[in-house]
């Protein structure tokens, strides 16, 4: 499977959840309408501002898991505004120099333009997009960088001495209800629901930084990074200091 079409994939499985069949072919028929009603229910359940009187680790995670959500949708209706396009521009080659890759930024930058930046928390890649730093194929490419950079949840249990090669086998081969290895050994009974929340707690915390990404392609240099990343912690703190 093509790693764009993984990560759009993932985006439905956070808004649609994985009782549905998830596949190209549900990207086919997906429209711009079904995705909104699916992340409006998805937002009614997990926006921050249900969990106020929460503990702050609920919070924390409920946050969490809504800048997921609305990254999911952001993701999944600009694909479907440029499927309805008649031609979608080619994609960039990649560059081979950092040279290179300034001077394919500059030719391209017009393609990126700033948006209203919507009065929410949101990630990195997000954020820069709104403030037409990046475009849309950018944040695409940025996405499937950082999955391919992320540790395996498998491998960390493994090293936690919580699972073997074994088990990550039978994991991996089981046919059941959802695709996400964590929901499987759950499934299975191999890991509690505790265990995979603590992986993929690890998991995130030891991936790369989409801004790394942007760095190395010559897309943003290290200081606009570092602004941009002051930048959006100022946004969210005044995001969480208005649902007080």
């Amino acid at each position: 499977m093509p790693p764009v079409q993984y990560t759009l994939l993932n985006a439905c499985r956070t808004l649609f959840g994985d009782e549905i069949n998830l596949g190209p072919e549900f990207l086919a028929y997906l429209q711009p309408n079904g995705a909104k009603v699916a992340f409006r229910t998805q937002a009614k359940q997990h926006h921050p501002d249900y969990f106020a009187e929460a503990p702050p680790e609920v919070r924390a995670r409920q946050t969490a898991r809504f800048r997921e959500i609305h990254q999911a949708y952001h993701l999944l209706a600009k694909y479907l505004e440029q499927r309805r396009l008649p031609r979608l521009p080619p994609p960039r080659p990649k560059p081979s120099s950092r040279a290179d890759r300034q001077q394919a930024h500059h030719a391209t930058s017009s393609h990126a333009k700033a948006h209203d930046v919507p009065p929410m928390p949101m990630e990195f890649g997000i954020f820069a997009y709104y403030r037409g730093k990046i475009d849309y194929r950018d944040l695409i490419d940025a996405l499937v960088w950082q999955r391919r950079q992320r540790p395996a949840i498998g491998a960390i249990a493994c090293r936690w001495g919580w699972l073997n090669d074994a088990k990550v086998r039978q994991i991996l081969t089981h046919r059941g209800n959802s695709g996400r290895f964590g929901r499987k050994a759950v499934e299975l009974g191999i890991l509690s629901p505790l265990q995979v929340e603590a992986l993929l707690r690890h998991q995130r915390a030891h991936q790369q930084r989409l801004g790394q990404y942007f760095i190395e392609c010559g897309l943003l240099t290290t200081i606009e990074t570092e602004q941009l990343a002051r930048d959006l912690e100022r946004h969210n703190t005044r995001c969480a200091g208005g649902r007080r």
